[in-house]
């Protein structure tokens, strides 16, 4: 069984929390809660633990857009310009909502300055974030090229206000999140009370440390839900049913979109609208990872073996959190 395996793995990478969930269809094969949400109270990590999970936000981001698209709101090839002029420079006119879907839009990243990581425990407002990069011109013309992009998401959940007439917290809750029955998850707000909260840590000189304030303000619909690995497997039946998106919209979420220069495939990807499509020893792999101060997480779907696995952790010393269920899965004898 994974659980020998994954708590050697916890202490190799100095991880103090992990929860991990193994679908087959719609059977859990594996379910394992392990170490401590939070080390000073010794709270355990239980299926409640609630986690930051980071740009794993990004498919909930992008299940939104083509909710939106299906109800005749909103055209994936609409310029941004167009739905949010105030927040697009002239540079940056020609980019559509579908190359932010899926990372061509070639806008500089704006977690990429020094500065950035400079001011992540402060709040700031939308404007100050695109500030880092707004004066930049584009890294490439649209569609050309792959390049990771949060400011893409980042401005992808200003149109998702705009459209909704609404933030883009009570967007998720209204649309996903209750309708779902997902009730351990939400836009963070480190003001709020959320029962059951993880503590992330960072280890710092061999000793793990509580990771400091960074501010949502800094993430927002490129990365700032919170979550429990049940809740995510709840969200998966929305994968398959029209309870969200019919069967066409669901279809095009997932349809690869490459670039012209296809150079995404050096890496062993291609993208779809916010999924990764991604080649793996297990078969290809529809998901995303997320990584944040003081946490990691990764959702996962195999579609050739109908396998679903949610890991998350309250530890950033780890940066490739899918192989913790690779492991799993492999101790399981699923593959």
């Amino acid at each position: 069984m994974p659980e020998a395996i994954l708590r050697a793995l916890m202490e190799k990478h100095y991880i103090p929390g992990l929860a991990v969930r193994v679908l087959r269809g719609q059977e859990t094969v594996y379910a394992g809660d392990h170490g401590f949400a939070n080390l000073e109270h010794g709270a355990p990590v239980t299926p409640e633990t609630v986690f930051e999970i980071a740009s794993v936000t990004k498919l909930f981001t992008a299940q939104l857009v083509m909710w939106l698209v299906q109800r005749g709101q909103l055209n994936l090839d609409a310029p941004l310009a167009s739905l949010i002029p105030q927040y697009i420079p002239l540079a940056w006119s020609a980019v559509t909502v579908r190359h932010c879907l899926a990372h061509q839009s070639g806008i500089p990243n704006y977690t990429a300055p020094p500065a950035y990581w400079a001011l992540t425990g402060r709040d700031k407002t939308h404007a100050e974030v695109l500030a880092l990069v707004n004066q930049e011109p584009l890294k490439f013309v649209p569609g050309e090229r792959n390049a990771y992009d949060n400011t893409g998401f980042y401005l992808l959940g200003l149109v998702i206000e705009e459209i909704y007439g609404q933030p883009y917290a009570v967007a998720l809750e209204n649309t996903i999140f209750a309708p779902l029955g997902m009730k351990h998850t939400r836009a963070n707000d480190y003001a709020a009370v959320i029962p059951h909260r993880a503590q992330g840590y960072q280890l710092r000189d061999g000793v793990l440390n509580n990771k400091p304030y960074y501010s949502p303000s800094n993430t927002f619909s490129a990365g700032c839900v919170v979550s429990t690995a049940d809740d995510l497997m709840r969200w998966r039946a929305s994968l398959f049913d029209d309870s969200i998106l019919d069967a066409a919209h669901q279809a095009l979420w997932w349809t690869p979109h490459p670039s012209q220069a296809g150079n995404e495939r050096d890496w062993g990807y291609t993208l779809g609208l916010g999924w990764f499509r991604l080649d793996t020893p297990l078969g290809l792999l529809l998901g995303h990872n997320g990584g944040i101060a003081g946490f990691a997480s990764a959702w996962m779907y195999f579609p050739h073996t109908d396998l679903t696995a949610v890991v998350l952790c309250n530890a950033d010393s780890f940066d490739a959190p899918h192989s913790l269920a690779f492991d799993a899965i492999r101790a399981l004898g699923l593959v």
